[in-house]
């Protein structure tokens, strides 16, 4: 677990080399996920300015867990 505050999401998924291949926006925070290169998937939590938050590596089962939840 990290705290990437002065990285954009842009930025973030450019140096990883990653795409978003989920996004929920709440209120104030964005949760993505990304599949990067290295087929991994990464949790993204997302200030509405864009900034990293916070990011962890899920396992392929928890990343579709969250697609598939409905709200």
């Amino acid at each position: 677990m990290k705290r990437l505050t002065q990285i954009t999401l842009d930025n973030y998924s450019l140096s990883r080399q990653a795409r978003i291949i989920f996004n929920r926006a709440y209120e104030e925070i964005t949760m993505c996920i990304l599949y990067d290169v290295k087929e991994r998937f990464i949790l993204l939590l997302v200030s509405k300015e864009e900034y990293v938050l916070f990011e962890c590596e899920i396992s392929r089962a928890e990343a579709f867990r969250i697609i598939n939840t409905r709200s």
